[in-house]
């Protein structure tokens, strides 16, 4: 009993910190845990760095978001957080709550940030929980790789993004953890 109490305080804050989510339309199931989504419009906030620690990136990311744009506005979290590694460059990307347009979005006071449309976009995606590692999401990488291949799709196998849904102290097997392939 002690056992099932504890769990269930732990998992407490998870249910707590409900943040809107990116909207998405799955287009097609392949499996359990790979669909085909599009998304129509969705705004980013993003940085690129040369930097191998994501955590500079993030704290960047949520200055901005707690008020560190033109505005001293503040802007809900929302997920997922995307991360990508393109050409050594280490991006990370915040999704703007639904409410906002790229133009209606505050101008980041840190220049080094880029508010960004994504419109009208279809990624291959599998879904997976765990721990948050390089690790998994290479494993889970190969695993939509091959459903790529069996089912005759054609995708930007060389620009992986990995989408984070949870604050880092959730237990791994509640995480939610993707791995999205854009389809050509």
């Amino acid at each position: 009993m002690k056992k099932i109490l504890f769990l269930m305080l732990l998992t407490i804050p998870n249910v707590a910190m409900s943040y809107e989510t990116a909207k998405y339309e799955v287009t097609k199931v392949i499996s359990k845990k790979i669909e085909i989504r599009e998304y129509k419009n969705m705004v980013l906030a993003t940085i690129s760095t040369n930097e191998e620690s994501q955590n500079n990136n993030f704290r960047t990311l949520f200055k901005f978001i707690s008020g560190g744009n033109e505005q001293e506005q503040e802007i809900s979290m929302t997920t997922p957080v995307f991360r990508q590694n393109i050409n050594n460059k280490q991006s990370m990307s915040f999704v703007m709550p639904d409410s906002f347009a790229k133009g209606s979005t505050p101008k980041p006071n840190n220049k080094n940030i880029k508010i960004e449309l994504l419109k009208n976009t279809k990624f291959i995606v599998i879904r997976f929980s765990g721990r948050s590692v390089d690790k998994n999401f290479n494993k889970y990488q190969k695993i939509l790789e091959s459903a790529i291949k069996e089912n005759g799709l054609n995708a930007d196998l060389e620009n992986q993004i990995n989408a984070y849904y949870n604050a880092p102290w959730t237990l791994p097997f509640f995480k939610r953890n993707e791995v999205l392939l854009r389809l050509n």
